[in-house]
């Protein structure tokens, strides 16, 4: 089979999914371009003289559709395969399972790539003539530096959402689960600043070196390249060795890969630790049942919030992942088959 072959092959079976993507994005692209321009006071800052194509105020509805397209996609071009049997007929294919994968991991950036970049261009061209009757300039510098940073945030995103596809095997847990982990990634790292500012002994000013980043600046931009490259690149590499040894028999299984079980295990306990009980989400939920709120919680209170979230962790994903037949073994501390 040619790689063209397998090209039409992916296209035919995902196009749906892939056409829905791009025409959701270009109509974000208009509604924001157009709300622009019947409404121009709300989006455009009084005086200003040079303009940026993501500068416009408030959330941009671009930016959060090419998010949710980004993860959707990305989850849907593996999982949808186990629940089609899609997956059954490529892999009796004669075409290396590598190859498959990759022209699959192709298919989403591309897909994720083109619709934003024709969303920002139809975009750009109606804000366009709200920027010339307010003879407000374009930074058109700025504005590349700043859709770059965005692509590659919106590949990252597009490759987590991928990995949860391939790795979990039910249709409403990888969604779940998609959803939460991005939703908690600020809390993550809001979590891992303070951990670094406590132990350097500096102010979390200090240690959030990428809060102080412009990504006007080729600097900053380079910096946040070179961490999502890192991150983009170690799950590519981590989901083409999950393509490679994904067994079918685990296709209806929570978790596809049984023998990873504990490492996920340990890693979920870790990951969740740093974002609840190292961040200020773990401490708002302690305001909000004690009714004092403080920006840094006691030592005994993080103790004990750090005890209760490794526990709920460690007791609800042994339900999950290892599926006990009676649901209160899984909040002992007994061995799980």
């Amino acid at each position: 089979m040619t790689k063209r072959t397998l090209w039409q092959l992916l296209w035919r079976h995902y196009r749906v999914i892939v056409l829905t993507g791009i025409v959701a994005l270009l109509l974000a692209g208009i509604k924001e371009g157009y709300s622009i321009v019947q409404r121009p006071s709300l989006y455009i800052a009084v005086n200003e003289i040079s303009f940026t194509l993501t500068s416009a105020n408030g959330i941009r509805m671009g930016l959060v559709v090419s998010i949710l397209v980004s993860l959707v996609i990305g989850v849907v071009l593996f999982l949808n395969d186990n629940f089609t049997n899609f997956d059954q007929y490529l892999f009796s294919l004669p075409v290396p399972r590598r190859q498959i994968y990759r022209r699959k991991i192709g298919l989403l950036i591309g897909t994720v790539v083109s619709a934003y970049v024709l969303a920002e261009a139809i975009y750009g061209l109606i804000t366009w003539r709200v920027l010339v009757n307010r003879h407000v300039g374009v930074n058109w510098v700025g504005s590349i530096y700043e859709e770059v940073e965005i692509l590659a945030l919106i590949i990252t995103l597009s490759l987590v959402a991928a990995t949860f596809g391939l790795w979990v095997g039910r249709v409403f847990a990888s969604a779940l689960a998609t959803f939460v982990f991005t939703c908690s990634l600020p809390f993550a790292y809001d979590g891992l600043i303070n951990i670094v500012a406590g132990v350097t002994g500096q102010t979390y000013r200090q240690a959030d070196i990428l809060g102080t980043l412009s990504s006007q600046h080729p600097s900053g931009l380079l910096i946040v390249l070179v961490i999502c490259g890192v991150i983009s690149g170690s799950l590519y590499w981590l989901n083409q060795w999950a393509f490679d040894h994904l067994s079918l028999e685990n296709g209806q299984d929570f978790f596809r890969f049984p023998q990873l079980r504990g490492a996920v295990l340990s890693f979920s306990i870790g990951y969740l630790i740093i974002a609840i009980s190292c961040s200020q989400f773990g401490a708002g939920i302690v305001g909000l049942l004690t009714d004092h709120y403080k920006p840094q919680l006691p030592l005994v209170t993080f103790i004990l919030l750090t005890i209760a979230v490794a526990y709920l962790t460690w007791s609800l994903g042994r339900w999950f992942l290892y599926r006990p037949d009676r649901f209160r073994d899984a909040w002992t501390f007994k061995k799980l088959a």
